[in-house]
C-alpha cells in the first residue's frame, strides 16, 4: 500500500517527514491508542512514516505519523487530519469501503505528543483487506468487472461528498487536476528530467497535454464537489480471488476539484497493465461510473483527456524523484506508466472519446 503525496514539495504547510524506526512507531502506537503491537513493517510515503501494525490479538492496523514545526503548525494538521478521517467516515456510510480511523485513548483521530525534540502528529485506522489493484492479476473477465467496479466507487464517492464540509484551506497540490499541465512543464524543467526523459517522450507528454489544454473551459465550467483526488492502483485494495473492491484508502489529496476528476484519475490507473487494449480499460471505468451518475459529452471527453495526462503527470514526476527513499517506488511507477502514455499519444484524440462516448455517455439517468 503505498501513501500520497500529503501536499505540494517546499509548501510551508506541509508536514515534516519523522522518519521514524520500526521499534518507535510500536511505542508510539501503545502510547496514543493503547496498541500492542506484536510487529511492524514500513510502507512508503513522502511526508509520513507510514507502517503496518500486526497486533498481538491477531489483528491489524495502518499508522501514520508526521512531524510539525511548531504549535501553530501542529494544530493545522491536525485540523487538516481530522477532516480527512471524517472523509473517510462519510464514503463508509454509502458503503465505500473506505479505511476507518481508531479514536486516540485521549479521543479524537489525531495524537499529537513530543517525540525526540519534535511535535508528532498520529492517526491510527484500520487495516483494509485484499492487495492494491496495481499488484492483481485478473482474467480478461474479472479485470473488466473490477474496473467498471471501481467507476461506480469513483462516482459514489463525489456523491457521498456532496454534502460534507470543505475544508478551512484552500488545498492546492501537484497532483491537483486542473492544473497538472503547469505541473509537469515545471518538472520537465528540472535537470533530473533533462538527463533522465527523452525527447520522444517530451513529445509524447506535449501531445497529450495540448489534447487536454483544449477541453479547458470544459473543465473549469464543469460542476465541482469535493473529490478524493487520488483513486490509483495502489489506493485501491482488491480481492485477489475475485477483484472484488475491498478498500479505499489515503484521502491525503481530498479536495474540491471538477466531479469528473474522480473518474479521471481512477481510470488513468485503470489503464496501467492494460498495455493490449488501455482505452477499453479507460471505457471499463467510464461504464461504472455512468451507473451512477450522468457525465456529459463534454465531462466525458475531459475524463478521456485528463486520464492521459494524469499517467503523464505520474511518470515525469516520478521519473524525476527516481532516488532516495521511493526510488523503488518510483522505478515500478514509470515501468508501468511510459508504455501507456506512449500508446496513448500514438491514439488521435477522436479514436479515445469514440470509445469512451460510445459506451458510456449518458447511459445513467
Amino acid at each position: 500500500m503505498k501513501t500520497s503525496d500529503f501536499a505540494t514539495v517546499g509548501d510551508r504547510s506541509a508536514p515534516v517527514p519523522p522518519h521514524l524506526e520500526l521499534r518507535q512507531v510500536a511505542r508510539i502506537a501503545a502510547s496514543t491508542h493503547g496498541l500492542d503491537v506484536r510487529s511492524a513493517s514500513a510502507l512508503g510515503g513522502e511526508w509520513a512514516s507510514n507502517a503496518r501494525l500486526d497486533l498481538s490479538d491477531g489483528t491489524s492496523r495502518m499508522f501514520k505519523a508526521v512531524g510539525a514545526r511548531d504549535a501553530h503548525h501542529a494544530e493545522q494538521l491536525r485540523a487538516r487530519l481530522e477532516w480527512r478521517s471524517s472523509l473517510a467516515r462519510t464514503a463508509a456510510t454509502v458503503g465505500i469501503p473506505a479505511a476507518l480511523p481508531e479514536p486516540c485513548l485521549v479521543g479524537g483521530d489525531v495524537a499529537i505528543l513530543e517525540h525526540d525534540d519534535s511535535t508528532l502528529l498520529v492517526v491510527v485506522s484500520e487495516w483494509m483487506p485484499g492487495i492494491p489493484f496495481a499488484e492483481y492479476r485478473p482474467t480478461p473477465l474479472n479485470a473488466a468487472s473490477t474496473r467498471r467496479e471501481i467507476g461506480r466507487a469513483a462516482a459514489a464517492m463525489v456523491e457521498a461528498l456532496s454534502g460534507h464540509p470543505g475544508s478551512q484551506e484552500d488545498i492546492q497540490h501537484e497532483w491537483a487536476f486542473e492544473t497538472m499541465p503547469e505541473t509537469i512543464r515545471g518538472a520537465l524543467g528540472t535537470d533530473a528530467a533533462r538527463t533522465r526523459i527523452s525527447e520522444t517522450d517530451r513529445s509524447c507528454v506535449e501531445r497529450l497535454i495540448r489534447r487536454f489544454e483544449g477541453l479547458h473551459e470544459v473543465v473549469l465550467a464543469a460542476p465541482h464537489g469535493l473529490t478524493h483526488h487520488d483513486f490509483n492502483d495502489f489506493n485501491l485494495l482488491v480481492d485477489p480471488e475475485t477483484g472484488h473492491l475491498t478498500g479505499v484508502v489515503d484521502f491525503d489529496d481530498a479536495r474540491l476539484a471538477p466531479l469528473m476528476s474522480e473518474v479521471s484519475i481512477a481510470a488513468a490507473y485503470a489503464m496501467l497493465g492494460a498495455d493490449a487494449d488501455p482505452l477499453a480499460a479507460l471505457s471499463d471505468v467510464v461504464d461504472g461510473a455512468s451507473e451512477v451518475r450522468a457525465w456529459s459529452d463534454d465531462e466525458v471527453s475531459a475524463i478521456f483527456a485528463g486520464a492521459a495526462v494524469r499517467l503523464c503527470l505520474n511518470a515525469v514526476v516520478w521519473t524525476v524523484r527516481s532516488e532516495g527513499h521511493n526510488a523503488s517506488y518510483g522505478a515500478a511507477r514509470m515501468a508501468r506508466t511510459w508504455p501507456i502514455v506512449r500508446l496513448l499519444a500514438a491514439t488521435g484524440v477522436e479514436d479515445g472519446t469514440e470509445v469512451v462516448h460510445g459506451t458510456s455517455a449518458g447511459r445513467a439517468e
